[in-house]
């Protein structure tokens, strides 16, 4: 029985892995989009290549506002410097951070979509430089 429980908690950080593999990519892939193209690129991260169900690029201004959001285009625009999970996880300053950092993971309690109940999401951060600006790139996947 304990040989069983260890390999499906084997098979359960394989399948982690490879989700956290793919998210990297994609924030990398955002990345250099932004990084030669600008804001000219922003249009592009709402085409199914970018957004599938509840996995999206997502683009702040290091001031915490957002400016690709395609789950919801009313939201761009928004300051989210005060984002907060359920736990009262300041996330909005913790993206922030870590792109001035350099980049990296961030966990974190947040409902899946269509769900009132947390779950631990992880969202991979990346700043991005164009010009003058820099751009907190950042996409996330519910474990």
């Amino acid at each position: 029985m304990i040989l069983v429980a260890a390999v499906a908690v084997i098979q359960e950080q394989q399948v982690i892995n490879k989700q956290k593999q793919n998210i990297t990519l994609l924030v990398d892939r955002a990345v250099d989009q932004i990084q030669s193209k600008g804001e000219a690129a922003f249009q592009e991260f709402n085409s199914p290549i970018w957004y599938q169900g509840d996995t999206y690029i997502f683009v702040w201004r290091m001031d915490g506002i957002r400016v690709v959001y395609p789950p919801d285009q009313s939201g761009i625009g928004q300051n989210m410097t005060d984002l907060k999970d359920i736990n009262g996880k300041n996330i909005g300053m913790l993206f922030i951070q870590t792109a001035k950092n350099g980049g990296g993971w961030v966990e974190y309690q947040w409902p899946k979509p269509g769900s009132k109940l947390p779950s631990t999401k992880i969202t991979y951060i990346k700043p991005a430089k164009y010009q003058n600006q820099t751009y907190l790139v950042g996409c996330g996947v519910y474990i």
